[in-house]
């Protein structure tokens, strides 16, 4: 479950941070360079560790903490290291950080069982 959910997202974040950089959408999410880069990152990472389902869930955990306090620091500030945080990024913020967050632990405990 994990391999695959980082394998979608990996390429969601890619695209995302490539398509970023000529579409900002600055009425729905306002996507800066910082966050552009932020997106390409998350997205090579998330690639790059979709090949076990091991590493698939600790980066979906320490990924959604992560997302987590992101959402949560978007809740006080409007801009934070170059990344302006919108309403619609708020939200998408937090759903991304709980669906992994979920996906993380629940491929742990069907690992270990």
């Amino acid at each position: 479950m994990a391999k695959k959910f980082a394998r979608i997202l990996g390429v969601i974040f890619v695209v995302t941070g490539i398509v970023g950089f000529f579409f900002p959408l600055e009425k729905v999410f306002d996507l800066t360079t910082t966050h552009n880069i932020v997106h390409l990152a998350t997205g090579i990472i998330a690639l790059l560790v979709s090949g076990s389902e091991t590493n698939s869930a600790a980066f979906s955990k320490i990924f959604g903490f992560i997302y987590l306090l992101v959402a949560i620091v978007g809740l006080f500030t409007h801009s934070f290291i170059g990344i302006h945080f919108l309403v619609a990024d708020n939200i998408l913020h937090f759903v991304i950080a709980f669906a992994s967050i979920y996906v993380g632990y629940a491929s742990s405990m069907k690992q270990n069982s």
